[in-house]
């Protein structure tokens, strides 16, 4: 399963590919200052979105993409490690900011 990441922190990510790892996903990382979101995101299987991370036309563009391809999207406004994890375990669970 591959899961992406738009927003976050740069000096945390080999934070949130250890425990997309350990959670049994493969991770790709958007900093989210990137206008062509959509043409990189690639085949994923879900979406998760650091609201206080990410510019507002970076979040619109990666909800475009996520909707055109029907990827299921969570957005959460922290970008801990903590709360990368807690997307991972609850990714079977409805999804919020769907």
């Amino acid at each position: 399963m591959t899961a992406a990441i738009i927003g976050g922190m740069d000096r945390l990510q080999p934070h949130y590919q250890k425990t997309a790892k350990k959670a049994g996903y493969k991770l790709k990382m958007f900093t989210g200052t990137e206008n062509t979101i959509n043409e990189r995101i690639g085949n994923i299987d879900l979406m998760i979105i650091f609201t206080n991370k990410v510019s507002h036309s970076a979040r619109k563009c990666a909800l475009n993409a996520a909707k055109a391809e029907n990827i299921p999207v969570m957005m959460c406004h922290s970008c801990g490690v903590s709360t990368l994890k807690e997307c991972l375990e609850k990714r079977d669970c409805p999804l919020r900011g769907k």
